[in-house]
Order: C-alpha cells, then structure tokens, then sequence
C-alpha cells in the first residue's frame, strides 16, 4: 500500500501538519492541525477527515482540532496523561506565549489511545515517547516505514524539556526506543524538515 503525506506549515511556530491518506479514498487522518484552520480546510479539499490525532498536547499541534472535529465529527486521540492539556491554556503553553488566559475556538474531547489505531485505510502503532510532554507518542505506519514523531525527534534535534511535563530521563528513554526503529525509517516531525531513524540515531551516543 503506499500512502499519500501532505505537509501544511501552521501557525507563527511553524508546525507541521500531516493530511495523510490512502490514494483511492475519499477519507484521511490530519494529524496535529496546528492553528491557521481555514488553510487547513482548504489543503483537504472536500475529503473526509475519519479522525485527529495528536501526538503531543502543546498549543501549536492541537488549535486546529476542535474545529475539524466539530465539521467532520471527527474523533481527536491523543496520549492519555496529555488529556488535561487540551483546555487549558496555562499548561499546553497557549497562555505563556499569547498573554491571555484562554483559548478561542470550541473546547476539545480527547479519547485516549491505545496502543493501535486504524482509521482511513491506515493502521497505526501508537508508541508512547515521554519527555517532551508526559503523554507524548510518535505514530508509526510500521508497514510503510513512516514514522509521526511529534516534537520528540526532529532532524537534528527534540523538542524542548523545560515545558509541562517535560522529563530529560523520559526524553532519553524514549529516543532510545526509537532508534531500535529500522534505520530507513521516514520520520516526519513535528517542526522542521523529515529525516529518517537512521540519520537520526547517527547523531547520538545513546
């Protein structure tokens, strides 16, 4: 099977948003639609979106999603200790950047994963990578050698660890267990340019 991965660029941080789907159907999955909701509605293109998946519970993955749930009915999953992130601005880092006390745009219901997910055609192993976020997971469509991981590993670097949850040890445990990933794996990051596990892991004395 091969896939189909539409990168849409959200928001002042420029995070990354996957649109991805199977060719041949009319649904997909978006992952972590960041802010800037009418581009977003406009990069899908009348498909269907089956569900929103988050791979962490930060601001910039996640502002898009009540929007797209609510046009599309669409179920939002996200890793279960990022659940209280959703709708509140102090600790998903919304309020420290923006200087307000909320967010705009309707609250977000949160289903848990577990630790596989199937929806539009793709079949999901959800692996729980802590250390950027508590609940923090990168998604892997092992089938394809794709890898979704979030701010846990971007080329040349992860995401920051001094925000909610962020752990240093977490961090390292989770890199570690990324790397025993096959080496041609496709990492499509939460920031920046895709890279693979291979190149990645030659960065690392882990």
């Amino acid at each position: 099977m091969s896939i189909n991965i539409q990168t849409v660029l959200c928001g002042m941080i420029q995070e990354n948003c996957y649109i991805v789907s199977v060719p041949g159907r009319a649904d997909c999955v978006v992952i972590d639609p960041g802010d800037e909701y009418p581009k977003l509605r406009q990069a899908l293109a009348g498909r269907r979106v089956a569900a929103i998946l988050l791979t962490h519970g930060h601001f910039d993955h996640i502002m898009a999603a009540g929007e797209l749930a609510a046009e599309h009915g669409a179920p939002v999953y996200v890793g279960a200790q990022d659940v209280e992130m959703l709708n509140d601005a102090q600790i998903n880092g919304y309020a420290h950047l923006m200087g307000v006390p909320g967010m705009d745009g309707p609250a977000l219901t949160g289903e848990p994963y577990g630790e596989a997910l199937s929806a539009a055609g793709l079949d999901f192993r959800v692996l729980p990578t802590p250390g950027h976020s508590k609940g923090s997971v990168c998604l892997y469509l092992q089938d394809e050698g794709v890898l979704f991981s979030g701010d846990t590993l971007f080329c040349a670097g992860f995401g920051r660890l001094d925000l909610h949850g962020g752990s240093v040890q977490d961090m390292e445990r989770s890199l570690r267990a990324l790397f025993t990933l096959p080496g041609e794996t496709r990492v499509y990051p939460g920031h920046g340019e895709a890279t693979t596990i291979g190149a990645e892991r030659t960065r690392y004395r882990l």
